[in-house]
């Protein structure tokens, strides 16, 4: 599986830029997008057009959505959480037995068995609830990966209410697959991002690397102002943070990142985590890690994995934003004023 993205646009959390310059060098650039999962996505690529192109994408988005979504009723993720097994396609085995592997090299940071802690937060669009540490212990018990036993294609449930939510890696998952795609089609230069995950391949219409810029982690950022620009080619990035994603309950705020430990939601200075690498889901996978890890915990993470580079944003102790780059992108950063 591979992943890599193309040129100018930004959502969600992150920020696309063109690089420009010699427009004599400029090349042929096509580009379509749509909704999915929620929110839209946008595919730029240098070549002649493929019309049947478009197609291919949301069906393939589709496939994913019938597999991992689980807003729609009839997916392969919904009958299992609310059954006691399901028989799985490919795309969800390659995405449990990914998570599972990320799970254990975070140290459970991530932790995609948590749903019912997720689902009783209010972060699966369920209903926010008042919880207590006696509601979340019993909680808990339902989650962990020994909860769920693979059989050939079957994947059974040990305990009935046990659920799994692949939010935090599907999109990225789904970022691949679409790079993937355009590969097997013969484009070399691309961008694919859905929902703020990106993944580039090659070099822009200008011929040089794609340029991305990371939003300033404060409030709503309505202006959507940018704290860096990441210079990237044949690399996908992700961007997780705190700081626009919380419910609210019995008027107090909590952060979508939760503790697989306590089943709380993490508090920490780390308000933004952007995590580099090869393949989106992975980087998908490793940003939410790091939420959960906190400042500290994520920097002394990424520090001993060279395959893995990290921006990440967090306050000091006057409130101020400071930001640490791992030394192996540092390269790549550029500052955005």
């Amino acid at each position: 599986m591979r992943r890599v993205v193309r040129f100018l646009i930004f959502i969600s959390s992150v920020f696309l830029f063109a690089c420009s310059a010699d427009h004599k060098n400029v090349r042929s650039e096509q580009s379509f997008g749509g909704e999915a999962q929620g929110t839209s996505y946008t595919v730029k690529y240098i070549g002649l057009e493929q019309a049947k192109l478009p197609t291919a994408v949301d069906s393939l988005l589709n496939a994913i959505d019938a597999s991992m979504s689980t807003y729609v009723e009839s997916s392969t993720i919904s009958k299992l959480n609310n059954g006691d097994s399901a028989i799985i396609e490919p795309i969800f085995m390659e995405v449990f037995l990914l998570s599972k592997k990320i799970n254990s090299e975070t140290d459970g940071a991530f932790d995609p068995t948590l749903a019912p802690i997720i689902e009783a937060w209010g972060f699966d669009f369920a209903e926010a609830k008042s919880m207590d540490t006696n509601k979340i212990n019993e909680l808990m018990k339902l989650c962990g990966f020994e909860q769920f036993k693979l059989e050939g294609n079957v994947l059974h449930k040990k305990t009935q209410e046990a659920k799994l939510n692949f939010n935090a890696i599907a999109q990225g998952y789904s970022v691949d697959l679409i790079g993937q795609l355009l590969k097997d089609r013969g484009i070399k230069d691309y961008y694919v991002e859905l929902g703020g995950e990106v993944i580039v391949s090659g070099l822009n219409r200008d011929s040089v690397a794609w340029r991305i810029g990371i939003d300033k982690p404060e409030g709503q950022n309505l202006e959507r102002k940018l704290s860096a620009i990441v210079n990237l080619k044949d690399q996908a990035m992700v961007t997780s943070g705190n700081y626009r994603k919380f419910v609210e309950v019995d008027g107090k705020k909590y952060s979508h990142s939760i503790n697989p430990i306590s089943g709380f939601p993490t508090a920490d200075s780390l308000l933004s985590a952007t995590i580099i690498c090869t393949e989106a889901a992975v980087a998908d996978a490793m940003a939410t890690a790091c939420m959960v890890k906190g400042y500290e915990g994520c920097k002394s993470f990424v520090s001993n994995r060279k395959d893995l580079g990290a921006i990440l944003i967090y306050a000091n102790a006057k409130g101020e934003l400071q930001t640490f780059i791992s030394e192996n992108v540092k390269s790549q950063v550029e500052d955005s004023n």
